[in-house]
């Protein structure tokens, strides 16, 4: 962590990036140096072989001038100077004024002219420079001249030098040179790619996340690294998906509060459009059963049976209107001290017919804490009355095999916390986070209010509701109420 600070310098995409060009370019001229030293050093070395064999031809011609003795006999000697297909001297021939050969390296030269045998091309004066010129065997040569008095007149000397081995380290430092500049260029390409794509990578990412917003997709977030500016970047985007997401929460959120506005004055509207002619039929139900019911017993139970069908259906019905108003409206709740047992048993009872008509057995537990206040807390009775009568009914609803349906109680000092387990088919998971929007039902019958107005009523006494749900198992939802409501 110490160390950080030395580095922050570096965090900006244009620091990064003058830093990469220097580092770049210190990397080349260091490779690019060491290349040309240690080729230069390959040179130098055979120019002082060069160097060394023209100065050992100098001297072996001058003593054979002074000691009278033949170039022939002096050459290829042991420590001495060689003469061969590949020695860097080539030849020496020492010529007499009027251009014969007076001694040559090769004894069979005397007494020819030089032009014979050395060619036009090889000859120079004194002051010439020659080029490298081709010989018969492919090599290239050339002439080194000098002149020295004697007393025979001015003799001239022609020392014959083979370039092969320079030209040879020439081009071998050409290939060296292309070949180490051909990698260096490749490393550099793969360096850049590197860390191009590095510094790309963020913004590619930022490209690819604009796109999943154009999609439609807001749940995610984008890792904010990379240089300075595109951190920063990354970060006001993530901002942006938090207003965003915020936006479509509130958009939900207003389309439901519209929906339930919308539900709110067609339930009014329809209330007294329904309850009218369904409170009418019900009397005219009741009337009829009691009047002109068929005098054989059997006939007579039938025909009761069938006008309790319809009460039923039609009680549904007016339950489904209640639901309408309930839930459209701002509920209007009316506190009261109450006892959370007595009101779970009363309801208990009233859906105690229809449980033992599947089977399902039901069981009301409360926990005594030796808290004083036992199950009592401050809440609208035929409120909570409507809750617990959903959820049990849903419950029985989901055991049509029959089973166990248990309620707890579970009190402390502050709230009260009632669960109520089935051992039913349970719940989809993906069904879980949908049962408590307005209009969504897993059943065949309703119109999925009953769960939205059961959570509308908990929260409006401040309370709270949960499920936990395991396919096959069963399912359990767990009621938190206040003592005293806000």
């Amino acid at each position: 962590m110490k160390f950080a600070g030395l580095f922050k310098p570096f965090a900006s995409f244009r620091a990064q990036m003058v830093a990469f060009i220097a580092c770049t370019l210190i990397i080349s001229s260091l490779v690019i140096l060491l290349i040309n030293q240690r080729l230069e050093t390959r040179t130098t070395r055979q120019v002082d072989e060069y160097i060394q064999a023209i100065t050992l031809a100098t001297n072996v011609t001058f003593r054979s001038l002074s000691e009278g003795l033949f170039l022939f006999n002096l050459v290829n000697q042991p420590d001495g100077l060689r003469i061969d297909a590949e020695s860097i001297i080539r030849h020496i021939l020492i010529v007499e004024p009027d251009g014969k050969v007076y001694d040559s390296t090769d004894r069979d030269e005397r007494g020819r002219q030089v032009n014979a045998v050395i060619g036009d091309d090889l000859l120079v004066r004194t002051g010439d420079l020659t080029k490298d010129v081709p010989t018969a065997d492919g090599d290239q040569s050339r002439t080194l001249f000098l002149s020295t008095e004697t007393e025979k007149g001015i003799r001239k000397i022609y020392i014959i030098i083979s370039m092969s081995r320079l030209n040879r380290v020439k081009q071998a430092a050409e290939r060296d040179r292309l070949i180490a500049f051909a990698g260096l260029g490749a490393l550099l390409i793969a360096l850049v790619a590197f860390f191009s794509r590095r510094f790309t990578q963020p913004i590619t990412d930022l490209g690819q996340a604009a796109r999943r917003v154009t999609a439609g997709n807001l749940d995610f977030e984008v890792p904010a690294k990379g240089p300075e500016e595109v951190s920063a970047l990354a970060k006001t985007f993530n901002e942006m998906l938090t207003v965003l997401r915020r936006s479509r929460e509130l958009e939900e959120q207003l389309q439901r509060s519209e929906r339930s506005a919308v539900i709110g004055r067609l339930a009014s509207g329809i209330a007294h459009e329904i309850r009218n002619p369904l409170n009418f039929i019900n009397l005219s139900i009741d009337h009829l059963r009691e009047t002109f019911g068929p005098a054989n017993e059997a006939q007579r139970a039938q025909y009761k049976h069938i006008l309790t069908t319809i009460k039923d259906e039609l009680a549904r019905l007016n339950r489904l209107v209640s639901d309408f108003l309930s839930y459209g409206r701002p509920a209007k709740l009316k506190l009261r001290e109450l006892d959370a047992l007595t009101l779970v048993k009363e309801v208990r009872d009233l859906v105690k017919a229809k449980a033992d008509e599947q089977g399902v057995k039901i069981t009301i537990e409360s926990e005594d804490n030796g808290d004083s206040q036992g199950t009592s807390l401050n809440a609208d009775p035929e409120q909570l009355k409507t809750c617990f009568s959903n959820l049990m009914i849903n419950a029985i609803q989901a055991m049509p095999g029959g089973g166990e349906l248990d309620v707890g109680l579970f009190p402390d000092q502050e709230r009260l916390e009632i669960e109520i387990t089935d051992t039913g088919t349970g719940i989809l998971p993906e069904s879980l986070e949908q049962i408590f929007e307005p209009y969504y039902s897993t059943k065949e019958t309703g119109i999925g209010l009953g769960l939205p107005l059961t959570k509308k009523i908990i929260e409006e006494h401040g309370g709270q509701i949960r499920v936990e749900s395991e396919v096959g198992l069963g399912t359990t939802f767990i009621v938190t109420l206040p003592r005293q409501p806000r």
